[in-house]
Parts: C-alpha cells; sequence; structure tokens
C-alpha cells in the first residue's frame, strides 16, 4: 500500500511538471525586416522608389544599329538634314550608339526635384566605343539648371514644340544643340507654358552675358502652337536673331495621324539659325510635314523644307535651297523600332545630295 502511494505520487509531480513546461510560451526569433523595392506610379511607367527614401528612380536607355549611306560629290549640296557619311567616299556607313538615362524624382513644397544624367556612346562599331556624359541637369518646380537641350530646341511643359522640325528622327533641320543653361517655366490654364533661358555662349561675348531664348505656347487635344525667339548676343563681332512660329493639328478620327507647319526667320547665321543637320542658314524657311498613322505598329511621314536667300555670315546671298524626305517607323512587337530615312537636298546652282539610313532600336 505505501509502495502504491510513493508511486502515484511520483507520477503526479512529473504530470505537473510536464503540464507547467508546456505552458512556458514558445520563442521564435523573428526574421530581419527585408524592403522590398516598390513601384512609385506619380511620374509615369518604369519609376520605384529607392529603398529608404521617398525619391523615384527610372532607368531607361536604347541600343540601336544603324546602315547609312550617302550619294554626293565634292562641290555638291551639303546634307541639310542627317548626314551619315564622307562627302567623298561613296558606300554604308554603320552606327551604334547604346544610352542610359537615370531620371530621380521626388516632391516637395517647392515643387518637383528632379536631376537627370544621360550616359552615350555612339561610333561606327568598329572595336570599343567612348562612353560620355551626353546631358546632366536638375530642376526644381520650373526652375532648370545644367547642360541639355537648348530651349531653342526642348522645354518643360514644351509637348508638340519640342524639337521643333518634321515628324523624322532628324526633323529635317530645326537647329539641334545642347547648352549649359538656366531656364524657368511657366505653366498657367489647360496646357499653357511660358519659357525664358539664360544660355552659355562659352565666352564668345565679353564673358558676362549669356544668350537667351523665350518661349510660349499651348498644348491641347487638337494639338499645338508656339511661338519662340532667340537671341545670340555675340555673333562675328556683332549679335543676331532669329524667331520660330509653330503649328501641330492631330487629325479628328485618325489616331495618331498630325499636320505640323513651321516659319522662322533669321537675320543672319547666328546659332539659333543654324545646328547640327543644318548645313545652311537661310532669312526666311517654311517646313510642312505630315505623319500618317496606318496602325498602332505603322507610320509614314513626308516633309519638304524650303529656304530663301541664304545667308553668307552677317549678309544674304539671294540663293534658295529645298529638302525633302520620307520616313517609316514599324514597331512590330513592343520596344522594338525599325525606321528607315531617305532625304534630298538641293542648294539653287549646285548638284543635289540624297542620304538616308536604315535602323533597328531596342528600347527600355
Amino acid at each position: 500500500m505505501k509502495k502504491t502511494l510513493v508511486l502515484l505520487s511520483f507520477a503526479a509531480s512529473a504530470a505537473g511538471i510536464t503540464s507547467a513546461r508546456a505552458a512556458d510560451p514558445i520563442i521564435i526569433a523573428e526574421p530581419e525586416p527585408v524592403e522590398y523595392v516598390r513601384v512609385c506610379d506619380a511620374y509615369g511607367a518604369g519609376f520605384f522608389y529607392i529603398p529608404g527614401t521617398e525619391t523615384c528612380l527610372q532607368i531607361s536607355g536604347y541600343v540601336y544599329y544603324q546602315i547609312g549611306a550617302e550619294s554626293r560629290d565634292v562641290g555638291d549640296t551639303p546634307p541639310l538634314t542627317f548626314h551619315p557619311g564622307d562627302p567623298v567616299t561613296e558606300g554604308f556607313y554603320k552606327t551604334v550608339r547604346a544610352r542610359l538615362n537615370f531620371d530621380a524624382r521626388s516632391q516637395t513644397e517647392w515643387g518637383l526635384l528632379r536631376s537627370f544624367i544621360r550616359l552615350e556612346s555612339s561610333w561606327n562599331g568598329v572595336g570599343d566605343g567612348p562612353a560620355v556624359f551626353d546631358q546632366a541637369y536638375l530642376e526644381l518646380g520650373g526652375l532648370r539648371m545644367g547642360y541639355t537641350e537648348s530651349a531653342w530646341t526642348r522645354t518643360q511643359g514644351g509637348g508638340v514644340s519640342n524639337f521643333p522640325g518634321s515628324h523624322s528622327w532628324s526633323g529635317l533641320g530645326y537647329g539641334y544643340q545642347q547648352r549649359a543653361q538656366v531656364s524657368y517655366t511657366f505653366r498657367g490654364g489647360p496646357g499653357y507654358y511660358g519659357t525664358v533661358s539664360l544660355e552659355d555662349d562659352a565666352l564668345a561675348g565679353d564673358g558676362y552675358l549669356p544668350d537667351v531664348v523665350v518661349k510660349a505656347g499651348v498644348n491641347q487635344g487638337w494639338g499645338g502652337a508656339w511661338a519662340q525667339f532667340g537671341y545670340d548676343e555675340s555673333f562675328l563681332g556683332t549679335d543676331g536673331w532669329a524667331a520660330k512660329l509653330g503649328l501641330h493639328v492631330n487629325m479628328p478620327n485618325m489616331p495618331g495621324s498630325s499636320l505640323r507647319l513651321i516659319g522662322t526667320y533669321a537675320n543672319n547665321a547666328n546659332i539659333y539659325s543654324t545646328g547640327q543637320f543644318d548645313a545652311i542658314s537661310a532669312e526666311w524657311s517654311a517646313l510642312a510635314s505630315y505623319n500618317h498613322q496606318f496602325s498602332e505598329q505603322l507610320g509614314i511621314s513626308v516633309a519638304g523644307h524650303y529656304y530663301s536667300n541664304l545667308h553668307a555670315g552677317l549678309v544674304t546671298t539671294g540663293i534658295d535651297a529645298f529638302a525633302a524626305e520620307i520616313s517609316t517607323v514599324w514597331m512590330p512587337v513592343e520596344n522594338f523600332e525599325v525606321r528607315g530615312e531617305l532625304a534630298h537636298s538641293k542648294i539653287e546652282n549646285l548638284g543635289g545630295t540624297t542620304s538616308g539610313f536604315l535602323r533597328f532600336t531596342r528600347y527600355f
């Protein structure tokens, strides 16, 4: 009997110990917090939050391979638009380009804070290509500071007025240039904007006075219209200026199709009357361009540019010129483009020049 009581007492004690241990909490170490990359949809597709910040970053760019050709003899018209080759040697000219953009944006009590950096390399595909910083600028609200396209070419809120030439990549000649600058853009009403830009002239004057661009316009559902004025404060010991009016009309019931009409006046061959693809400057010029979008994948444009009274420095010559082009853009799949352009240029009393290219581009 006594032995039975001892065994029962031991069993009860063991059960109590087991019960007490079962009631103890089980502690499991929590994993370290992981911050995943979040999509930022405030500024369009492709932006994401930099981890640990409220800054949104977009990384974009493209790679293209291009085959260009040019038919021209020495003394003939210089190409008034895209120039792929050599004025003497005929044949095919290959170009490879890689572009990488970094666009960082965040909201502040003073408006959008933005910084933009572009790295680029263009070469003939022989050996390695040289990488350069093609653009670098920052923005706070309507204020822009740094090195990028001149306000004569592109502005904040510019819409259809940006790159003011034809519908093609080359633009059929429109005074493309990049300048160090400080500019301010005001936006008001439905689509209205105005820009003033002070642009570096690389100490071409006394070292203190900048060149000046003023631009105003509107972008709405029907298209857009704009006017711009550029003042070159030091050109061949004096100054120069140019003015441009542009109209872009979207075709009703034809999505993607549009008509562009642009007129320019310049008092001499100053910096705002010539540019990257313009081998000449004229007192007056008129450009007309039409793009027909046959489908989301295929668009074809035709354009003509007439130059009246060509400049030779500070004087006019009485000589006229013209250029015409056709451009085709085909996108068989998303982010892959096949582009072909063909142009003919002719200065009065000189032989004509035909140039063009075929390009394959992958965007990302």
